[in-house]
């Protein structure tokens, strides 16, 4: 299947004649929407290891410093789903350009910044960008192709999105290597103006003008439920500024308030579809077990991945006092890792399905004990070697879980809302992103003299994580077997009548 970009008619002789249609070929859209998605999934991992220079340049204090972490995972979470929405209505290319072109300007602001304030800015609307980016990713992926293309299409997305949780750190310990140490997190920042400025045009020339999500007879043209995104914001907000201030008189409020906002949004997304409008939670996604099994596989492991990559930088460079590249160099193989498995994650799904993304949780469940068992018995050389063979491991099971589950969940969403179900996917992902990778900057922000302890905490923190990741996984297993079950047992009585006396 190939995608016509049709050039418009021009007088020729005084005569209307089209000019002959160009084929692109979908591998030309995979790329480009590869190249985009993952420098936007990049642009959180790479500043772990930043942390120690930004501070020091900016003069910043620890809670400017954990904004500057989460800010930009929590709007690109927001942005997510009111943008997998416009998308759906207005077209994808609109979209995709506009927040490739936001994420690009911001970081050009966030280079030049010399005030911490500017900073989160920066990284916020940075997140608006990306946020913005994703889901027309996602949907160009899931329009352009189809069937076993669509799965391999999807698995890429989703490799190179693990990939750049993975290999971020790594990459953010080239760059850091390469400034002075108060300035050098500059360049984190300024290292996308170019490839926007590359991706940009290629977009205009080669994304499908109208790309969108297919009308469904019957349904009514869906609308954009602006009050729905505030409160669905308001939630978000209400559960991240606790875990950034750390526990404190205000948190049962915090809390609290994050209940409350849960409660407004459940009802008004009930009120909002009751009057025939489209609510920003589809009522089919929520109804669809498999969506939701795997939305929230998807959000322990994500979580699990942004906590655990910040937990072992920190610890390396703070408790160990190695140079970011050598501390970038203990997460090489776990990113090598997941690269492999993800090469062949499509393949390993075809023949195993939801069970064999069950056991590749169970296998990344259990690297975390000989983690942590390395750098609470070892001493630093012998504990980062440790560290980096159990990365290996682990990234193999993770490259085994991300593709196939995402792949799994989105064939779940019902027609017409490919965009808004990628967007609340990805929300989990991010959620999670800001949440555990503010939760693991505050544990050693927070830690003293006694990085080792942090470091437990963020290994029970993924611990726990994965191990809801498993009982998720393994419900959706179960519930899939007895389908098959069902549907097994529907077909014989029919195969028995046709081949009756």
């Amino acid at each position: 299947m190939a995608l016509r970009i049709q050039q418009r008619r021009q007088p020729s002789g005084g005569r209307s004649q089209e000019t002959p249609q160009r084929q692109v070929p979908p591998r030309t859209v995979l790329w480009l929407c590869l190249g985009a998605g993952f420098i936007t999934l990049l642009d959180q991992s790479v500043f772990v290891l930043a942390v120690p220079a930004m501070a020091a340049g900016l003069q910043a204090d620890a809670g400017q410093v954990q904004w500057i972490l989460a800010s930009y995972s929590l709007v690109f979470g927001l942005a997510l789903v009111p943008a997998g929405r416009l998308g759906d209505l207005v077209g994808r290319r609109t979209l995709f350009v506009a927040g490739l072109s936001v994420f690009g300007a911001f970081s050009l602001l966030g280079g030049l910044a010399t005030d911490p304030t500017v900073v989160i800015g920066a990284r916020l609307l940075q997140g608006l960008g990306a946020g913005a980016l994703n889901p027309q990713v996602l949907g160009l992926l899931q329009d352009v192709h189809a069937g076993a293309g669509r799965a391999k299409a999807l698995g890429y997305y989703a490799a190179a999105g693990g990939t750049a949780a993975v290999c971020g750190p790594l990459i953010g310990g080239v760059i850091l290597s390469v400034g002075s140490q108060e300035g050098s997190w500059r360049l984190l920042f300024l290292v996308n103006v170019p490839l926007v400025l590359v991706l940009v045009p290629l977009a205009l020339v080669f994304l499908p003008r109208r790309s969108r999500s297919p009308a469904v007879p019957g349904q009514r043209r869906p609308t954009i439920d602006a009050v729905g995104a505030l409160l669905l914001g308001a939630v978000v907000l209400a559960s991240l500024v606790p875990t950034i201030q750390g526990p404190g008189p205000e948190t049962p409020i915090w809390l609290g308030s994050s209940a409350v906002a849960l409660a407004v949004f459940a009802g008004w997304e009930v009120l909002y579809h009751r009057r025939g409008r489209t609510p920003l939670l589809v009522p089919a996604l929520v109804r669809s077990p498999g969506y939701v099994l795997g939305t929230v596989v998807a959000l322990c492991q994500f979580g699990v991945g942004a906590a655990m990559a910040a937990v072992t930088a920190f610890y390396f460079l703070a408790g160990t006092g190695l140079p970011p590249l050598a501390a970038a160099a203990i997460l090489a193989p776990q990113a090598a890792g997941m690269l492999l498995a993800s090469s062949f994650s499509w393949r390993f799904l075809g023949r195993y399905g939801r069970g064999g993304v069950v056991w590749a949780l169970v296998a990344g469940l259990a690297c975390l004990p000989g983690k942590d068992l390395a750098v609470q018995y070892l001493d630093s050389g012998a504990a980062a070697m440790a560290v980096a063979a159990v990365g290996l491991l682990q990234g193999l099971a993770v490259g085994l879980v991300v593709a196939p589950n995402q792949t799994l969940t989105l064939a779940q969403a019902p027609p017409g809302a490919t965009g808004v179900a990628a967007g609340f996917y990805q929300l989990s992902q991010r959620f999670t992103a800001a949440l555990c990778s503010a939760a693991a900057a505050g544990m050693f922000l927070t830690a003293g003299a006694d990085p080792r302890r942090a470091f437990h905490q963020g290994v029970v923190l993924c611990s726990v994580l994965l191990g809801v990741a498993v009982l998720a996984g393994s419900a959706d297993w179960l519930r899939t077997a007895a389908v098959a079950g069902r549907q097994a047992t529907r077909r014989q009585p029919s195969k028995r009548r046709r081949a009756g006396p």
